[in-house]
């Protein structure tokens, strides 16, 4: 399951992520990294992005990005 498939309320703790250099960085910089829970705070209107809370912090996500993060229930 992915960070994109949760559902608005929902919470999952990060098993993978898909990604690799500046991007991974900048997330790991913000707190969100392997063994974290996440929680889908809401979803744009047309669902482009999510908005997510993930160690004290808050983060928008494209869904791209958001899509490549892997997430158990």
């Amino acid at each position: 399951m992915r960070v994109y498939d949760l559902k608005q309320g929902e919470v999952g703790k990060i098993t993978k992520i898909e990604l690799s250099g500046s991007a991974l960085e900048r997330l790991s910089a913000l707190g969100v990294r392997v063994g974290e829970q996440v929680e889908v705070i809401s979803f744009s209107l047309l669902k482009s992005s999510v908005l997510i809370s993930c160690a004290a912090v808050r983060v928008g996500l494209r869904k791209s990005l958001a899509q490549k993060i892997q997430v158990s229930v």
